[in-house]
């Protein structure tokens, strides 16, 4: 049963099902931002001319994210040619190259983010050392 068809049940319920947010205007922003240090960027190309691409690739993860990107990419080049209007169209290879970049990005393990916060040294004492310091305290 699709979490579609139940609007309370879990993400995980339905592998097919398409239950993932991204919010694509943050999105821009990080790809506006750092565009031009990323792999795909071809100097002297403005920002604008990779949105559609991403925004392609945004689409494809959120109804495919289930699947790995290496069963999709036969199917690819067909639905970019379709779904990309041709004036705004990167090459193949490049498109490519984007979205497999966005794939990297929407999929990289969280033990590669850095913490949001530094670890206190109480942290890595053990419980009767911070009760010792407490009682010291007092």
């Amino acid at each position: 049963m699709s979490c579609l068809h139940q609007p309370i049940a879990p993400a995980w319920a339905d592998a097919h099902a398409p239950c993932a947010v991204i919010d694509i205007q943050a999105e821009m922003v990080f790809w506006a931002d750092t565009y031009a240090s990323q792999p795909f960027h071809r100097p002297g190309t403005p920002f604008r001319h990779y949105v559609p691409t991403l925004k392609f690739a945004y689409d494809v993860y959120l109804l495919s994210h289930r699947q790995s990107l290496q069963e999709l990419l036969p199917s690819l080049p067909a639905r970019y040619h379709v779904g990309v209007v041709r004036g705004v169209r990167l090459d193949w290879p490049l498109a490519q190259a984007v979205i497999e970049r966005v794939w990297q990005r929407l999929n990289a393990p969280l033990e590669d983010d850095p913490p949001l916060f530094a670890p206190s040294p109480a942290a890595w004492m053990d419980e009767r050392a911070i009760l010792a310091a407490a009682m010291r305290q007092r």
